[in-house]
């Protein structure tokens, strides 16, 4: 690659953070203006979730007109209208989120703690009903009650970011407790990408190679488990076989 293309690309890529800051400012003004408007409940949680996927798309589409992305979703067009079900994925990136948001218009995330406290996120997943994971106990309530109301429940069951070119942590055994909970069967989802960027351990402003490139496949289909321990712990052993065969 010349020295021009390496200057063209990266002014591209660091272009393309700038106009990606301004989305996510919007989005989190819009969601603060939402939060001041209508009380607290399913209805605004609803158009919080309808504002976040619209905002979603327009980033994920901007980038890929920009030549920074490439994204296959294809898969995903089989789940949008599913309602009361709960999404468990690998987390490569911290571009997961965003992706899925995009194509998923009744999403709801369990997040880190952590996040909520940023001043460009904490408005938005709270208006947009995503749950904060404090501890398993605090979590099983919002869950369930995001689950009746119609939604689609992501989780991230090994609880971190992976590294680039490593095996998936152990998973966490926070969905198949919420799946015996609420008696509701389990999407499993295959993250696949490329791409660093954004894995654990990578700066936000380091530029990865690009196109970053991202391909989201839908994997088995787990029947809810009774509510004994064995059929928890047999949920759980099968989503963390399945992951680690396919990220092998």
């Amino acid at each position: 690659m010349s020295l021009f293309s390496k200057l063209s690309t990266s002014l591209r890529f660091y272009a393309s953070l700038a106009v990606i800051g301004i989305i996510f400012l919007a989005l989190d003004a819009g969601s603060f203006l939402l939060r001041h408007a209508l009380p607290e409940g399913p209805k605004r949680r609803k158009i919080g979730q309808a504002w976040l996927c619209f905002m979603a798309r327009l980033a994920v589409r901007y980038l890929e007109a920009a030549g920074i992305l490439e994204c296959d979703l294809a898969q995903l067009n089989t789940l949008k209208n599913i309602p009361n079900i709960i999404l468990v994925a690998n987390h490569p990136s911290r571009l997961d989120s965003l992706i899925l948001a995009s194509a998923l218009p009744h999403l709801v995330c369990v997040t880190k703690a952590s996040i909520w406290e940023r001043p460009t996120l904490g408005s938005t997943l709270r208006t947009a009903g995503y749950i904060r994971h404090d501890s398993l106990l605090r979590l099983i309530g919002p869950a369930s009650e995001r689950l009746k109301e119609g939604n689609q429940l992501l989780l991230f069951p090994e609880g971190t970011r992976s590294r680039a070119g490593t095996e998936p942590s152990p998973m966490q055994p926070g969905f198949a407790a919420i799946a015996q909970r609420t008696r509701l069967p389990v999407q499993t989802l295959l993250i696949k990408t490329d791409s660093p960027y954004l894995s654990q351990g990578w700066p936000f402003l380091k530029q990865p190679p690009l196109p970053m490139r991202y391909q989201i496949q839908t994997g088995p289909h787990l029947p809810a488990p009774a509510r004994d321990e064995a059929s928890g712990r047999a949920l759980l052993e099968a989503v963390e076989s399945w992951l680690k065969d396919h990220l092998a």
